[in-house]
Order: structure tokens, then sequence, then C-alpha cells
């Protein structure tokens, strides 16, 4: 069994790293930060998921024992309630590692500090105590808002296809978070320009090696047919949140024209009523007008009047 220059297990990792989770992982990372130049993952432990990741030039691997480093990542030893960076990462991953952690909610609003966009992953539902170095089984949604303070800008439960539902450890919890409103058509391009990408590149091997080795050409095809598929429900569920967030809007909107609306036509019943009590008074006040006029009191005063008006006018 080989590993490499620090120590992590070839054939440990090869394993893992067919999880589907690992897939929502990758998925979600293309979809987040495609713009990234930046990326630490907190708690990364000996594992090197990190390296998928090869478009974004600074990437960082921190950890209290052996975190993972090479070529590519720089490593970094230090309690991460410690770590006091000099500025903001762009992209944050923190995966598998929440379960861990004694002061959780102050390893958890910390994520959030360090950076505008964090992806984290815990166990979802796993029975307490089934795994000896997990402390918060059973985990949910509820008790991770409660750890970060805030709801997720985004989430999606994972389950891994053959294993035992029984035992109740097949699910995994995926939240992301951003400060600005997701745009999930950016989010989808951004990933149908990896995967094309990703298409090129196996076109140009298939050209070559694979000719040579059909076995390796099926497995190719399989994987390719699941990425496909994972690709295609991820999609899906962006574009449905996407209309939700539409819907929304217009019926907000449509609720704020129709609150407008029924401002106008309170305020233009008040004018009404005032323009009906403004009527009401004229018609009193010229009947009122109408009978002085008419009276003998009225006429017979109508010499003094005459006299006081000439009077005035010299």
């Amino acid at each position: 069994m080989t590993t490499n220059k620090i120590g992590v297990v070839d054939q440990y990792w090869k394993k893992r790293s067919l999880m589907m989770y690992y897939k929502y992982i990758d998925f979600m990372v293309q979809a987040f930060a495609a713009d990234a130049k930046s990326l630490i993952d907190i708690g990364t432990a000996d594992t090197q998921y990190i390296e998928n990741f090869d478009w974004i030039p600074n990437k960082y691997a921190l950890d209290i024992k052996n975190p993972y480093g090479s070529a590519a990542v720089k490593s970094i030893e230090i309690d991460f309630l410690d770590y006091q960076p000099e500025e903001k990462f762009d992209f944050v991953t923190c995966l598998q590692v929440l379960e861990h952690i004694p002061n959780v909610e102050e390893f958890a609003k910390k994520l959030l500090k360090i950076s505008n966009r964090v992806l984290i992953s815990v166990p979802y539902m796993w029975p307490e105590g089934s795994e000896d170095e997990h402390i918060h089984d059973p985990i949910d949604l509820q008790k991770v808002n409660t750890w970060m303070g805030r709801e997720p800008s985004y989430y999606i439960i994972v389950e891994e296809p053959l294993r035992n539902t029984k035992i109740g450890k097949s699910k995994r919890l995926i939240c992301y978070y951003q400060n600005e409103e997701i745009s999930f058509g950016k989010a989808l391009n951004n990933v149908e320009k990896f995967n094309r990408s990703t298409d090129m590149q196996i076109k140009d091997k298939t050209t070559t090696e694979f000719l040579i080795n059909p076995a390796i050409e099926d497995k190719l095809q399989m994987f390719m047919d699941k990425q496909e598929d994972l690709i295609g429900l991820m999609a899906m569920e962006m574009r449905v949140m996407k209309l939700e967030k539409e819907v929304e809007t217009k019926k907000r909107n449509n609720s704020i024209v129709k609150s407008k609306i029924s401002q106008y036509e309170n305020q233009l019943n008040d004018i009404k009523n005032k323009i009906s009590i403004a009527t009401k008074s004229q018609n009193y006040y010229q009947k009122e007008y109408n009978k002085i006029l008419k009276s003998s009191s009225w006429r017979l005063t109508s010499p003094v009047r005459k006299l006081g008006q000439l009077l005035k006018s010299k």
C-alpha cells in the first residue's frame, strides 16, 4: 500500500473518494467557488480531497494535527480557535468535523468570520453512540442552525447508496452559507462550464490510452453516467429553488401592489367623504344665505347697508 509524501494512504482515499457525498461536495464547490482565488479546509485531517479544486490557486489545509499538505496545498497545524488569518478567505470548507468539536458553537461561528462563503457537512441523524468520536449525534438541521447562528443559504441531505439503512449511518447534511443572495442560475452555469471542460479532457484521453484498454473505458463510462445523473439531480434541485424564489418574489411584489391599491382606495374614500361633507355644508349655508336675502329684515336694512357702502367709498 503506497502513501503520498506526508502519509495519506492512497488506497484508503481511493475508497472514500467513490462516495456519492464527495460528488455533491465537488458540485457545490464548483457552483459557489468558481471565482475563488483562495480556499481553506478546516479539519482536513490527512485526506486529499482539496486537490480536486485545482482551479483555485491558493489552497490551505488546517488541522490541530497532521493537516494535509502537498506542492499545491499549504498545511497549517494549529487549533482553529487560536488561528488568526491576516485576511478573509474566498471560500471555506469544513467537512465531517463539527460533530467532533466540544465547543462547537464558537467553532462554527468562527467559520463564518473567516469567509463570506462557507460549506460544511455533518452526519445526518446518526444514532447517538454509533461513533465513539462523535459527541453531538444525532444531528439535524435545527441543531446546526443553533451552532451557526443562522439558517443556511442552501442545504441538501445526501444518502449513500448500498448502505444498510437500519444502521442509520447512510446520510449526511451539507449546508452552504453566503452573505449575498444566491443566484442559482449563475451557480448552474458555473457547474456546466466545469462539466464541459471535463468532457473535453476525457475525449482527448479516449483517443489515445482508452482505446488501448477497453476495461478502463468501460469503468470511465460508468463513472461518467453516474456523474451525469448526479449533476442532473443537483441542477434540477437548484432550478426548483430558483423558481420558488421567483414565485415568492412575485407574490411579495403582488402583495405590495395590493397593499398600495388598498391604501389608495382608503384615501379615495376618505376624500369622497370629505367632499360629501363639504357639499352638504355648502348646500346648508347656501340655503341659509337665500333665506337671509328673502327675509323682511334684510329688505328693511338695505338703506343702512347702502349708506355704509357710500361712506366707505368716500
